[in-house]
Formats: C-alpha cells, structure tokens, sequence
C-alpha cells in the first residue's frame, strides 16, 4: 500500500511533516485542498516498513487494537472530532498494518467517507462487529460509548481465547514429547537392536516380534505415511471447498470427547456476547442476528445457524428459530426465551455468554486434571513395554548360556 511523506503548513506559517496513506498522489491532494493546513510537498516513500511481522502479518493484534480503541475513546470524549483523534493517534502509532489502515481510513473519511464505512479492512478483528457498532455510534451520536463497549467485548473475547489456548498449552506439549519419544526409539532405537538380535540362535519373545515389525514398517513407510496423510487432508479440504454444503473436518472436532464441548461452549459465548453488543448498540435484532452468526469459526456451526436473520425476519422468534438446532444447547434456548418475553434481551445474552465462560473454565480444568496424568501413564506403559521387548530377548539368552 502506497505511503507518502508530506509537509504541510499550518496558519502561523510554521512547516510539519506527516506520513500518510492514500491510493494516489493525486487524492491525497485533493483531501487536503480544503483543510486549514496547506499541502506543500508530497513525497511518495518506496519502502515504508519491510519488518518480518508487516511482511507476513494479515490481522492487526487484538491488544493492539484494545489501545487503540482506549485511545480514542479517551480522545473523543475530551471532545475532539473523529477525524483529529484519528489522525493524532495514526502519527503517534509504530509502523505496521495497524498504522498502515489509520491512515487509509483518517484519508478517506477526509474525502467524504462515512466512519463505519471507512473502517473496512479485513485486518481489522471482528471487523463487521467494529463496523456495525461504529454505525449504531454514528446513528446515536454517542461514537465513544459504543466504542467502550466494543472494547469490554473485545477484552473478553481475548481473555477468553487466551484462557483456552494458555490452558492446552501444556497437555498439547506432553502429548507431542509423547509422541515423538515413541517415534524415536520405534524408528531410530529398535533398529539398531534388530541387527543385534539376528546373531541370537534363539526364539524371540512375542512382544519383541510385534515391535520389531512395527519398527521394520514404520521406518520404511515413514515418508509415505507422512505423505498420504497430508494428501488426505488436502483432498478433504479441497472437496469441503468445491462442495460447500459438506463440512467434514469441522463437524469431526466437534465429536472429540470433551474438547468438542469446549469447542462448541466456546461459539455460543462468543455468539451471545456479539448478538448482544450489537442489539444494545441499537442494532435491529435481524441486522445483529446476521452478522453475529458470522462469528461462528466452526463452519459446521455456521451452517446450522445461517438461516437465523432470514426466520427472524418473517417474524419468528430467535429462541423458536434455535431450538430447531440440536447442537445449540438448551439452556441457550430458554434464556433467549426469557430475554424475549421480558424484554431484557441484552441483559439475557451477557449472562449466558458469562454462564458458558464459567462452563468452559470448568471443563478446561477437568480436562487438565485429566489428561496430565493419564499421558504420563500412557508414556510410562509404551516406554516399559518397549524397553522389556529390547531387553528381555538379552535376559533370555544370558540364561540359555548359564
């Protein structure tokens, strides 16, 4: 994306330098041929920023984004204009996709660009929620409160995914040393005792036959299992993608015991959390239906839930529309219900998105107490068992020759 250097003066004829972003020279000229400072100079700049995160980043961070957002707010409420904040906090931000769309949007919303409509990069986390509470601030005129609570959602949304990844962090480590410590010794160690063992004039047990044999194939076949496997889940990919209607791997992890609940507990906090900002932001509930069920990553969730907006719009009630759905759970459903008839329907969304964290808390420390110990033992028993299939062929033939 194009960067130009430009240097303006201001009205008591002091010169200042800004970096900007702008699709043309020739735009950037005209964005500023009104503004109260004058374009002097603009210099277009060929290598703006060649950091490995700027090459390979595609999504600005979410904490980075949670500054950015207090900043604004902060700005905003001191009573400065959207455009001014924006620009002020684009100058002071380090290089980056996050720096690089400021000054794209501070340059279109300069040219006549609605603010909700300006902020439409992709880059941007939960980028059509931002968009839809930025409109609903622009609806009410009260930009700074709907952006604060965007940013309580977006914090626990992070919180959330940083609890659930940080708490598998470490059965995820134990499960892979297992596993590879087997391959190794199943691939490189049993081998070697293999030749050992053809100079022996004597039966060898059961347990050292089988993992000899599994040895023996593993260590030829390596590659070309290795190969199908990535083949298989190319193919899969393909086929899910040129049939859309088809979704195998995602419905697959929903049946994984217990990290499929998570998984799943998972999508309707976020669910529930998004449709609920969006309709206290003053979303109509069918225009929130819709873009909250975009935030189901799950795309086997998605399908299930995707025609929500359009029953909503023929006047069905979203707790009827959900029941239909067997994978949503229950207690969703009658909460829903009791939002609708009360009229408290934000109010309902939070404490299930809230219910459904503390759910998922729950089950992520069971899964911990679980699974530590059980790889441990799992370790314990591959290991004994190969150690006593290379050593017991030795133990037997010290006795044949006393």
């Amino acid at each position: 994306m194009p960067y130009f250097k430009c240097t303006f003066m201001n009205e008591q004829g002091r010169f200042f330098a800004k970096t900007l972003f702008s699709e043309s020279r020739q735009g950037l000229e005209e964005s500023f041929r009104n503004a109260d400072e004058k374009l002097v100079r603009v210099r277009r700049i060929l290598f703006h920023d060649l950091s490995l995160p700027r090459l390979i980043g595609h999504q600005i961070k979410y904490h980075e984004f949670l500054l950015f957002n207090q900043q604004l707010i902060t700005l905003l409420r001191s009573g400065m204009p959207f455009l001014k904040a924006l620009e002020i906090i684009a100058q002071h931000t380090k290089k980056g996709m996050l720096q690089e769309i400021l000054s794209k949007t501070a340059v279109d919303i300069r040219n006549g660009t609605q603010i909700s409509d300006a902020f439409s990069s992709p880059a941007i986390p939960f980028q059509r929620i931002y968009k839809a509470s930025l409109l609903a601030g622009e609806r009410s005129g009260h930009i700074e409160q709907v952006l604060d609570k965007f940013n309580q959602y977006l914090g626990k949304i992070t919180q959330l995914r940083r609890k659930v990844i940080g708490s598998l962090t470490y059965p995820v480590i134990l499960f892979s040393f297992m596993v590879v410590m087997v391959l190794v010794i199943m691939i490189f160690v049993i081998p070697k005792f293999t030749s050992f063992y053809e100079d022996f004039d004597a039966q060898l047990p059961g347990i050292t036959l089988f993992f000899i044999s599994v040895s023996t194939f593993m260590k030829t076949n390596a590659a070309a299992i290795i190969v199908l496997l990535a083949l298989a889940y190319a193919g899969i990919r393909l086929f899910e993608r040129l049939r859309p209607a088809i979704v195998i791997i995602d419905r697959l992890k929903l049946k994984i015991p217990l990290l499929g609940r998570i998984s799943k507990e998972n999508a309707m906090a976020i669910f529930t959390r998004t449709l609920g900002i969006l309709i206290s932001g003053g979303i109509p509930v069918p225009e929130a239906a819709e873009i909250a069920v975009e935030s189901f990553a799950n795309r086997f969730l998605y399908q299930k839930v995707r025609h929500l907006p359009t029953a909503i719009r023929e006047g069905r009630m979203a707790s009827d529309v959900l029941r239909e759905v067997a994978l949503v759970p229950p207690i969703l459903v009658e909460m829903i219900q009791v939002g609708e008839t009360s009229g408290n329907l934000t109010t309902v969304l939070e404490e299930s998105a809230v219910y459904f964290e503390h759910s998922i808390d729950t089950k992520v420390n069971t899964l911990i107490s679980l699974i530590e110990p059980v790889i441990i033992i799992m370790l314990g028993l591959v290991i004994a068992f190969m150690l006593l299939s290379v050593y017991l062929p030795i133990f037997s033939s010290v006795r044949v020759i006393e």
